[in-house]
């Protein structure tokens, strides 16, 4: 009998809440959701893989970087580092802690690596004109395996083969798709890193799945993974009312953010990373 008399304040307060909460409901007044924030679609749009990619004929340098990459990912460099920038591990590097052995003498040297400079989370120059990023990380780790001086030299994309078959650099490396024609004119390592091809798209757009996106305006950048899949997925492509091929990621960012574009399609790696750090450094740069 004692225990019934001490519950029942504790019922009459349950009571009260549940009738506030049900007034609440039939009044229509929801919590407030707060500013729209950029998030990803989780349909993907396509997929393509990530390489590193050498003159014609410079085999040697290609199998070097390739042995050491697999005996950093062997003793867990690989993942630590793709874990620092994404949060979690999408290489796709053989594991092997003997690939180097079956080279032959691998002697010091420069090596000069063109990277994208607008690239993140990928490659890209920081506010201090520091090149950081995923990529910039690796490469700098198969320098230090080697006892290499890694030097970075940011190419215009669009100009990248140029500056590879000129000599100015020694290997493209910084979220290089390998395209067909990198498969056919230059010599390639295997994919390190599956790509895949997402839509970010803002909160309150009312966008959850790749069919929201029928009859809307997409931005991709120009020269890009995007533009690949685009032409491999006709379906989702027609869907579109408005393509803006774009110089530069930052600025179909931008294009969002002021709702001048319903989705971006861009790397999963660089959306999660951009949803993470924000309108910062590494997205930055002169606004169209």
């Amino acid at each position: 009998m004692q225990n019934k008399r001490w519950n029942r304040p504790l019922s009459l307060l349950l009571s009260v809440v549940c009738l506030l909460g049900a007034l609440s409901a039939c009044s229509g007044e929801q919590p407030d959701p707060g500013p729209p924030v950029p998030m990803v679609v989780g349909e993907e749009v396509g997929t393509a893989q990530f390489g590193i990619a050498f003159q014609r004929g410079n085999a040697v340098l290609r199998d070097q970087i390739w042995a050491a990459l697999q005996v950093l990912s062997a003793d867990g460099t690989v993942g630590r580092i793709a874990r620092s920038w994404f949060g979690y591990d999408p290489t796709t590097i053989p594991a092997d802690p003997y690939a180097t052995e079956a080279l032959e003498e691998v002697r010091e040297r420069r090596m000069i690596v063109g990277v994208d400079a607008a690239a993140a989370p990928m490659s890209y120059l920081d506010e201090m004109g520091v090149f950081r990023g995923f990529d910039v990380d690796l490469a700098q780790a198969v320098g230090d395996y080697f006892g290499w001086e890694i030097e970075f030299f940011p190419i215009a994309w669009e100009e990248r083969e140029l500056e590879l078959q000129s000599g100015n650099i020694d290997c493209i490396w910084g979220g290089l798709t390998l395209t067909d024609r990198i498969l056919e004119r230059m010599e390639h390592t295997e994919s390190y890193m599956e790509n895949r091809q997402v839509l970010l798209v803002m909160s309150d757009a009312g966008i959850t799945n790749l069919r929201g996106m029928r009859g809307g305006r997409l931005a991709v950048r120009q020269g890009s993974a995007g533009e690949l899949v685009l032409g491999e997925n006709l379906a989702f492509r027609d869907s579109v009312e408005e393509i803006s091929h774009l110089e530069r990621l930052s600025f179909a960012l931008y294009a969002l953010r002021r709702g001048l574009v319903d989705g971006v399609l861009m790397d999963e790696a660089a959306a999660q990373y951009y949803i993470r750090v924000g309108n910062q450094a590494a997205f930055a740069g002169e606004m169209p």
